[in-house]
């Protein structure tokens, strides 16, 4: 019934309907109708959770699904032992493993009196706790790619945690440190880590070049969109990102409106035409019609100049100015 490999072609080529009476006539029983689900929502089980049973669960994000144990030299990993660390779990506690499709793993069967001992080894291991893992990281997965991968174009695994790094550092220049959403990075249009479901994802084209893909779903419901930057050069990531970042930042309408579904709203050829005409740097003089409000100081408060220059630094990564997030942080300590 088949020339192709994959069932979507014959789905496809047959049509729903055919199809189904074609399974039907092999099982031998008419397929019930289609149920209504409710909403999907993307979760990663990362951290720790009730199993159900009585006993615990504990998701820990594997950066691109590589389980190693890294030099003390490494650049994005020093002193990282995760390969170590689950031999050691697993053989002290008996711990079943279940692996996720988000390149990551769970350990399941855990009883809560050894929850505390469990977070001192993976602290010895120096496995970070998801708290500590940022947003961008937690949503990125690659493929192996190259030294791996006969089909590999260009890098991924070992790139991605560098493109994590400078997507993270843009946004936060650009006072949008906040922002999170799903990224992947693949060497090859095959697309071994489901590339075209992300909201923004670099796929290899060829040596230290990526085809630019915007507007999948944060749940993952939807495919994304290749623009017609086809030979993106990795040296150049950021120019290409920043107008994106910035017509996200100052066209989006509302607070929560994710980047992929705001790519989709207004559609790839809007966000290209955005991209030709914007001149880099010009974030700055773009409103963001959803900034804090500003507080007016009417009082002089004495903080030492170290202090205050990192109270700037971090009050512009969240697009905010020195004073407002004084006042946020010390009304929060005072009114909980």
């Amino acid at each position: 019934m088949r020339s192709s490999a994959r069932l979507k072609y014959l789905v496809h080529t047959m049509g729903i309907d055919k199809f189904r009476e074609l399974v039907e006539a092999y099982y031998g029983k008419k397929i019930e109708q289609w149920q209504t689900l409710p909403p999907w929502k993307y979760l990663d089980w990362m951290g720790w959770h009730e199993q159900g049973d009585g006993k615990l669960m504990l998701g820990i994000n594997v950066e691109q699904g590589r389980v190693a144990d890294f030099p003390a030299d490494h650049s994005y990993h020093p002193g990282l032992r995760l390969k170590s660390c689950l031999r050691l779990l697993v053989d002290r506690y008996d711990l079943g493993m279940t692996l996720t499709p988000s390149q990551s793993i769970v350990l399941r069967n855990i009883e809560p009196k050894t929850k505390l001992d469990i977070e001192a080894i993976l602290r010895e291991h120096g496995v970070k706790p998801i708290e500590e893992i940022d947003a961008i990281t937690r949503k990125s997965i690659a493929c192996p790619a190259f030294p791996l991968c006969g089909l590999a174009m260009t890098e991924a695994e070992r790139a991605q945690p560098e493109i994590n790094a400078r997507m993270r550092a843009k946004l936060r220049e650009m006072g949008m440190e906040t922002v999170e959403f799903v990224t992947r990075t693949t060497g090859c249009p095959n697309g071994c880590a489901r590339p075209y479901m992300a909201e923004l994802a670099l796929v290899g084209s060829g040596p230290n070049q990526y085809q630019l893909w915007l507007g999948g779903s944060p749940a993952q419901t939807r495919t994304a969109v290749m623009t017609s930057h086809f030979k993106m050069p990795l040296n150049e990531l950021e120019n290409y990102l920043e107008p994106i970042f910035a017509m996200y930042k100052s066209q989006r309408t509302s607070p929560e409106e994710a980047l992929g579904d705001f790519c989709h709203r207004v559609g790839v050829p809007a966000v290209e035409e955005f991209m030709a005409g914007y001149e880099l740097g010009s974030w700055t003089s773009l409103p963001d019609p959803f900034a804090p409000p500003k507080v007016t100081t009417d009082a002089d408060v004495g903080i030492e100049s170290k202090l205050l220059a990192k109270l700037g630094e971090e009050a512009s990564a969240r697009g905010y100015d020195a004073a407002t997030l004084l006042d946020m942080i010390v009304r929060e300590a005072l009114e909980g």
